[in-house]
């Protein structure tokens, strides 16, 4: 594939769609095509120190938590995107190709050096970041609902469950647990 293909896959993303055509030209020449077998395991729940995002450009990747298909990615679709702003956080998931599959991969230095280049890229990307996490933090709140247990088990994390929700407040605007 070359850059001109990929850059087309990027900018069908959100994590990229707001880049300029000049932003988006940089972008594959910081990165680098992957290209994956079937049963591959991209990421391990338990490996290291998480640095790298990964696009997929073709194919399919599971996103299991333990032997739980949690869900499953194609082309467009993003992983491994907080390895990029919080390197310090455990990977929580597997995944794993389904069947042959090409990905391109973004180190966290690289995409440091893009946002150090150009702010409005910094910016984009902390946007789609918050639009995932918010769109996260309402994923549970729909699926824990408000019964005594699952208040109960929010609250033990640090979270409100609350009816009505302030959506400028977020499960980081929390107050963080003493280890």
């Amino acid at each position: 594939m070359d850059d001109a293909a990929l850059v087309d896959v990027l900018r069908g993303t959100s994590l990229f769609a707001g880049f300029t055509e000049t932003e988006l030209d940089v972008v594959p020449k910081v990165g680098r095509l992957r290209n994956h077998d079937d049963g591959e395991h991209i990421v391990r729940a338990e490996e290291g120190t998480p640095r790298t995002m990964w696009v997929v450009i073709e194919g399919e990747v599971a996103v299991r938590a333990g032997a739980t298909v949690v869900c499953t990615l194609g082309p467009g679709d993003y992983f491994g995107e907080m390895a990029l702003l919080a390197p310090e956080l455990d990977r929580n998931v597997d995944v794993v190709t389904c069947g042959s599959t090409q990905t391109f991969e973004l180190r966290r230095e690289h995409l440091l050096g893009l946002c150090s280049s150009s702010p409005e890229i910094a910016l984009g990307v902390m946007a789609e970041l918050a639009r995932r996490l918010h769109d996260t933090t309402a994923a549970l709140r729909s699926i824990l609902g408000s019964s005594p247990e699952a208040r109960a088990a929010a609250a033990e994390l640090g979270l409100s469950l609350a009816d009505e929700v302030d959506d400028s407040v977020s499960i980081i605007d929390q107050p963080r647990r003493p280890e």
